[in-house]
């Protein structure tokens, strides 16, 4: 089965081509450009190198989040139009399972971070099965205070491997509160990939054979909702005063 995977739930665009999850062609951008600006030429370009045509695709597959409110919209609008208008099954993962496969064959503990602003990171912790590709959450997804999630992990007192684009700004503060459990894996292997979404699209294909309604998963509300709410709070009060 050949499909196709959209990342865009951070700043980083990262599309794929894959076939029966063996990854065929991937592109990864990371510049000031918006996915708006980057994603269908990627695409498109991305579809000539695999001498593909989107008439090929026979499923699409996107991240859903957390991570950025626009770049998630974003890339679940494309794919939603993609997989409507070539009449495709449409799958999603979640940004944070799709991170832990870079940290495949690793035996302690894999932990995604991505910036949530606010001294927040979305997170989750995962340990995969020795000698098996499968992985085991053993926290789900959240959005956490940074200084709390690290000395929840110092407290676990156990080796943890770090991925994601929060990463690499954190690095120091990371070794600082865990000393030698600390394993920071480089950027270019931490960051969003289409590879690792492919695995994680093609993982979830074989638990469920079928597409699905994919809806954004933000975890908490944005910026935007969070004003507006106050505003909702304020104008109640004044009304009942």
């Amino acid at each position: 089965m050949k499909y196709l995977t959209i990342d865009t739930t951070t700043k980083v665009t990262a599309v794929s081509l894959a076939e029966d999850g063996r990854l065929i062609a991937e592109s990864f951008l990371h510049t000031a450009k918006t996915h708006s600006e980057r994603l269908i030429p990627m695409l498109d370009q991305l579809l000539i190198a695999a001498s593909w045509t989107l008439q090929d695709l026979e499923m699409i597959g996107v991240v859903r989040g957390p991570g950025s409110f626009t770049g998630i919209r974003i890339g679940i609008a494309t794919a939603q139009g993609l997989a409507q208008v070539l009449k495709l099954p449409l799958l999603a993962v979640l940004s944070l399972d799709a991170l832990a496969w870079a940290g495949l064959g690793r035996v302690e503990d894999l932990v995604p971070i991505l910036d949530a602003r606010k001294n927040e990171w979305y997170t989750a912790r995962y340990r995969w099965v020795k000698g098996k590709e499968e992985v085991e959450c053993l926290t789900l997804p959240q959005a956490v205070p940074t200084e709390l999630w690290l000395e929840h992990l110092r407290s676990l007192d156990r080796p943890i491997c770090f991925v994601g684009d929060a990463t690499e700004k954190a690095k120091t503060r990371i070794e600082e509160v865990l000393g030698e459990n600390a394993v920071i894996l480089p950027e270019y292997v931490s960051l969003p990939r289409g590879a690792y979404a492919a695995r994680a699209i093609w993982q979830r294909w074989q638990e469920t054979g079928v597409g699905e309604l994919v809806e954004p998963l933000y975890i908490r509300f944005s910026e935007a909702e969070v004003n507006w709410a106050k505003k909702e709070e304020a104008r109640r009060r004044l009304e009942h005063e």
